[in-house]
């Protein structure tokens, strides 16, 4: 080697991109290496398929798309090639680096102040860097600027324009014409080693990316950042390494790391039909048979709505759609998003049964805050394994901890881009947010079929970001499962226009009009065609045939006296309230009264809500699985002879539990209606009791409808009083034939239900009240929600005022004190 070339060499190693607490460093180079050799391995499982497409085709001018894909995303550090950041280590940095960079190293440490940092962010000086090189290099300004700010924001906000022009001026920080020299050799030294022609010989003009090609670079740069920076202090390669032999070996090292992680695509079986993959089922029912026809017809990436009640098998019914869209899309996997931590454990559950069935190598993982306790008491082979991944250095001119948010993604987040997920929808509603990382969240959710469950029981914020996600979605070809009990006619229409829209390009009401076809269980399914929806209705199963649920009214003072007395005939009885403390305050009333029965005359008495502290929740819930839950043939029934459960909305739509009869207090109308699925759920044999739901918790008055207390805190009122208005004189109702009918009655349009003689007043003030709500709401998601997918998007409004989880459900924090 040439003293020139010795030179040339020693500069490019000399730049430190990590350093621990040591001596020895890891030189920039070489992090860009690790980094683009984990993006070569990861972008096949990481990237769905029409986002990598859309990648690829982007940069296809070049030649090597998926080269240049991986290099782009390994130089995403390029701004710690400046005097700003190595003087964060002048120790290390001054002696590796010449005399002139060390002496623009030294003056700057000199003047940098304790405390408060008031110099650029490296991850803004990548954007300055990297906007210069490739115009340079001839991209379009559009295509420069887009690419530059991809990769400045991996730490998870994309720089302002006015950040990157303020950080252009600021010569000081990032070393003036000199180091963009020094840069600019660094970069073409990367090329080299990754065997990549000649940059300023190509047609970098003809590079262009749509918004699924930005959101796929940024992600993935981001993600193979954090793997990347999983290597241990102990091999940093240190200033004299020799580049030509570390290149050699980092694709296999790199590609191990990646192993570690498990995030291998999962591979359903070549026959997805239900009856392959459930075969304990003795026959499929007639939803999940329709929901089968309309998978094995999808040609490309669908959006299906399942609206059906309470017992079809809805669950396993969309397993089998992410099984067969997965296989035949060629995804990575699915993500099911339910509405609770407990219903996502149930989920999970069948999941979990379905892959051990299958004899699946793939881990499917639970994505909620109590997760770990559940997956504890659960035990078994897919219990999750510890942390396999450290990323540490991450962000060390950053203003927080970037290596605890790293880790964070590998533990607590990791069902999001892990092939295999079931979890709360909070997880999946934060790709609708302004928010950090909000790209990795989609880009991680691109490769999936996505399933979305209870949709029905979603407040006006959350509504809206789920508007604004399905838009997402289908701009990123996910295909998407919704399920729902009781969907009003209305928000079904929304829902399917939203994703259609963002599948075709289109703003919502530029999408194709949707009508649905009476009918209750139906099937509705749209494409990218632009065709519009179909739809399938079907016959309800045996179970849901001829359900009619007799309707008692009861003082709220007497609603445990009832319970009492329907438990002292050997039946077992659920008591559902809407607030916490009804539920507590019937819970102690009915054991006292229990307290003076003769010993074998007692039922057992349990208490479930959502205030109780984790463990106790977790037994609570066991038990009533246990009792409550699906029969089994094998082994005797834990059933009791008598019983009385009271709970919150947890028994809604938390637990598989069944029950002989309820009493309930009165909530909206799909909410009852889901609490009437809880009545006799499963086959129990022929002596069980007339299906029966005792109705309390409302009393007329004059010119007054009253509630109990609190309840208006949870539901709205003007929903209440509709429910009211259209249950107050039926004596039954028939499921499934009327539950359509119902629900569009109390959410369609005003003159939908009739008002009461006697309640204008309190009707009106009601509608209004609701109104400034809804708008109040409205707004404050217009203020956090993403922009509408576009193709002139522009990249910083991803995460420009930038949110927390907080805001996804805006609302139910202000309720947690009353519901439960």
């Amino acid at each position: 080697m040439t003293s020139t070339q010795d030179d040339h060499c020693s500069s490019v190693r000399a730049p430190w991109g990590k350093a621990g607490g040591g001596s020895v460093p890891h030189p920039l180079i070489c992090h860009a290496l690790d980094t683009a050799a984990v993006a070569e391995s990861l972008v096949d499982v990481l990237v769905g398929p029409h986002c990598r497409e859309e990648l690829e085709r982007a940069f296809a001018p070049l030649g090597e798309p998926r080269r240049w894909i991986a290099v782009l995303c390994g130089l995403h550090d390029l701004g710690k090639y400046s005097p700003t950041f190595q003087a964060l280590r002048e120790d290390i940095a001054s002696v590796a680096m010449d005399s002139a960079a060390a002496a623009d190293i030294r003056r700057l440490a000199q003047w940098r102040y304790r405390g408060t940092r008031t110099d650029c962010h490296h991850g803004v000086l990548t954007a300055v860097h990297w906007q210069r090189i490739l115009r340079s290099w001839g991209a379009a300004p559009a295509t420069a600027r887009i690419v530059a700010w991809a990769l400045g924001g991996h730490h998870g906000v994309i720089p302002l324009a006015a950040s990157v022009r303020q950080a252009r001026s600021a010569v000081g920080d990032h070393g003036g014409d000199r180091w963009a020299a020094d840069c600019e050799a660094l970069v073409r030294k990367t090329l080299q080693l990754w065997r990549l022609p000649k940059p300023d010989e190509l047609p970098w003009h003809e590079v262009r990316l749509s918004p699924e090609a930005v959101v796929a670079l940024a992600g993935l740069t981001s993600v193979s950042d954090w793997i990347a920076s999983s290597r241990p202090v102990s091999t940093y390669a240190g200033v004299d390494v020799d580049l030509d032999t570390y290149v050699k070996g980092v694709r296999k090292a790199e590609a191990e790391r990646v192993g570690r992680l498990q995030w291998t695509a999962w591979q359903p079986p070549q026959d997805t039909s239900f009856r392959a993959l459930f075969p304990e089922e003795s026959e499929p029912h007639p939803v999940q048979e329709a929901v089968e026809t309309v998978t094995s017809r999808m040609q490309g990436p669908g959006f299906i709505v399942v609206s059906a009640p309470t017992g079809e098998g809805k669950t396993k019914a969309a397993l089998q759609a992410a099984a067969a869209l997965v296989r035949s899309l060629g995804l990575s996997g699915f993500y099911v998003a339910m509405p609770s931590r407990v219903t996502s454990n149930q989920a999970f559950d069948v999941a979990a049964q379905l892959l051990e069935r299958l004899d699946s190598t793939s881990r499917i993982r639970l994505l909620h805050s109590a997760a770990a306790g559940y997956l504890q008491s659960r035990g078994g082979p897919l219990q999750e394994p510890a942390e396999p991944l450290r990323p540490q250095g991450v962000d060390v001119d950053g203003p927080g901890d970037g290596d605890g948010e790293a880790r964070q993604w590998f533990t607590h987040k990791r069902g999001l881009l892990a092939p295999l997920g079931v979890g709360t929808v909070d997880q999946v509603l934060m790709a609708a947010l302004r928010s950090s990382h909000v790209f990795v969240r989609l880009v991680g959710l691109s490769g999936k079929a996505v399933v979305f469950d209870e949709v029905h029981g979603y407040d006006v914020h959350m509504s809206m970001l789920m508007d604004r996600l399905l838009w997402w979605l289908g701009k990123l070809g996910v295909p998407v499962v919704l399920l729902s009990a009781t969907l009003p006619e209305r928000r079904q229409q929304e829902l399917v226009q939203s994703w259609e829209a963002g599948a075709l390009g289109r703003r919502p009401d530029a999408a194709p009009s949707v009508s649905c076809v009476p009918g209750y269980p139906r099937v509705t399914w749209a494409d990218a065609s632009g065709s519009g929806p179909a739809e399938i209705v079907v016959e309800p199963s045996q179970l849901n045939q001829g359900r009619t649920v007799q309707l008692e009214h009861i003082q709220f003072d007497d609603h445990a006296d009832w319970a009492l007395k329907q438990a002292g005939q050997g039946r077992c009885v659920a008591v559902v309230h809407n607030v916490v403390r009804h539920a507590v305050s019937a819970h102690a009333q009915i054991l006292r009264q229990v307290k003076d029965l003769p010993q074998d005359e007692r039922p057992e008495v349990f208490l479930l809500h959502g205030r109780l502290a984790q463990a106790e929740r977790v037994r609570v819930e066991a038990q009533i699985r246990a009792k409550f839950g699906r029969p089994h043939s094998e082994g005797p029934s834990e059933r009791p002879t008598r019983a009385i459960v009271v709970g919150t909305q947890l028994l809604e739509q938390g637990l598989d539990a069944d029950f002989d009869v309820m009493v309930s207090a009165l909530a909206p109308v799909d909410s009852m209606i889901q609490r009437m699925g809880r009545i006799q759920r499963h086959q129990r044999g022929p002596d069980r009791p007339p299906l029966l739901l005792a109705l309390t918790g409302v009393e007329e008055r004059r010119a007054k409808v009253v509630f109990p207390p609190y309840t208006t805190r949870v539901y709205a009122e003007a929903v209440l009083l509709r429910t009211w208005a259209l249950l107050r004189t039926r004596t039954h109702v028939r499921c499934p034939d009327e539950v359509q009918e119902l629900v569009d009655a109390v959410y369609g349009d005003d003159d939908a239900l009739a008002c009461p003689d006697g309640w204008h007043k309190q009707w009106v003030d009601a509608a209004e009240q609701l109104r400034k709500s809804i708008v109040r709401h409205e707004e404050g998601a217009w203020a956090v929600r993403l922009p509408q997918p576009r193709d002139d998007v522009q990249l910083w409004e991803l995460t420009a005022r930038a949110t927390s989880a907080r805001q996804i459900r805006e609302q139910n924090y202000q309720r947690d004190d009353d519901r439960g």
